[in-house]
């Protein structure tokens, strides 16, 4: 029997958090004996909670402050009691803890690269940590294609780099309609709503977000963040200092954004770095118009037929982006339409799977 431990140190909600989630789902609906152990601090709890919600087995090492060899004890004891004879780990602190642990027990693991958040010397140097325990995983997989380059460029090995784009597994639930997420979110029934969902964090930009709303010349919409993080005191100055406020909104973190997405007239993504965003997945499913920048693994989802991308840097046209979405809701609407067939027919969640049980299996079989 194929046993799968996803080892993750997992905020309250992100990208890599619903890939973890969607893949054990997944799995399990496969037959794959699949649980996630989570190495937490006080902001895993609403991660942990969508876990359990699914069904999904979890286990849970509290290690606040980076306790590495606490965090190295629980994941060996996790792979003993459950058996696991393949571990897959995702984020840079559960690669490096995850290779060591897998070395031990004498079992394949897997690292999903999810992306890079550059930014201070901290973060560089946790990601220098990263690649370095990449390159001893028995696979990694890239998120994006650019991603699989890059970790190719610092040394991963060509035979054990994978480029697997992440899927959408859709909610059971049906979507909040436009007036019933915009009541979500305190936002009045009318007037146009540009929407904005991350962390507000350096490598998600939410600056470029500010700077390119106040640059589409709508003096009637509004813009609205979505998320947490340690950029929003200075965003929130900025706010006052553009003469904006009172049309820009922060409605802080919410665990399950998708519920809201309906309520936006176009969703913004601003990222100076990207991988596959499941925000973008999760916008396509909502049938959102879309406006990014076309960085990382964005061209991967997106063209022109079904978004506006504009080149990293160039404020002025992601405005004019914004501008062209408001101003013409028909064409956004078609465009929006066809990025939910493309999600669909090229993002399905069983395929996906799949290759990951392909992998494990290969794995398992020829152990490198």
């Amino acid at each position: 029997m194929l046993s799968v431990l996803h080892v993750i140190a997992p905020g309250p909600v992100g990208g890599a958090e619903s890939a973890v989630l969607a893949l054990t789902a997944g799995l399990r609906d496969q037959g794959v004996e699949a649980a996630v152990l989570a190495l937490a601090d006080r902001s895993s709890g609403p991660f942990i909670e969508r876990l359990r919600a699914a069904g999904a087995p979890v286990d849970v090492v509290h290690a606040p402050g980076r306790q590495y060899l606490r965090d190295l004890r629980g994941v060996r004891a996790a792979i003993r009691a459950r058996g696991a004879n393949v571990l897959h780990t995702h984020g840079y602190r559960a690669d490096i803890i995850g290779l060591l642990a897998a070395r031990g027990a004498g079992i394949p693991s897997v690292a999903t690269a999810h992306g890079f958040t550059g930014g201070g010397w901290k973060n560089r140097l946790n990601q220098r940590l990263q690649v370095a325990a990449l390159r001893g995983h028995s696979a990694v997989i890239a998120v994006s294609a650019p991603l699989a380059t890059e970790l190719g460029r610092r040394g991963v090995r060509s035979e054990r780099l994978l480029t697997l784009k992440n899927a959408w597994r859709a909610p059971s639930e049906a979507l909040p309609d436009r007036e019933a997420a915009r009541g979500l979110l305190g936002l009045p029934a009318r007037g146009p709503v540009v929407g904005w969902v991350g962390r507000l964090a350096w490598v998600k930009a939410a600056d470029v977000a500010l700077e390119a709303f106040a640059a589409s010349g709508h003096a009637d919409a509004t813009l609205s963040f979505v998320g947490e993080g340690p950029d929003r005191p200075a965003l929130e100055a900025a706010v006052e200092r553009m003469g904006l406020a009172g049309r820009v909104r922060f409605h802080g973190m919410l665990p399950d954004a998708w519920r809201v997405l309906r309520g936006f007239d176009a969703l913004l993504l601003s990222s100076r770095s990207e991988g596959t965003p499941m925000i973008l997945l999760e916008a396509m499913h909502a049938g959102v118009p879309i406006v990014s920048t076309a960085v990382g693994g964005v061209p991967d989802l997106l063209d022109e037929r079904t978004a506006r991308l504009v080149p990293w840097g160039d404020v002025p046209a992601l405005g004019a982006a914004i501008a062209e979405v408001l101003e013409d809701p028909t064409a956004a609407a078609e465009r929006a339409t066809a990025a939910r067939a493309r999600l669909e027919s090229d993002f399905a969640p069983g395929a996906w799977v799949a290759r990951h049980v392909e992998l494990y299996r290969r794995l398992v079989a020829h152990p490198t």
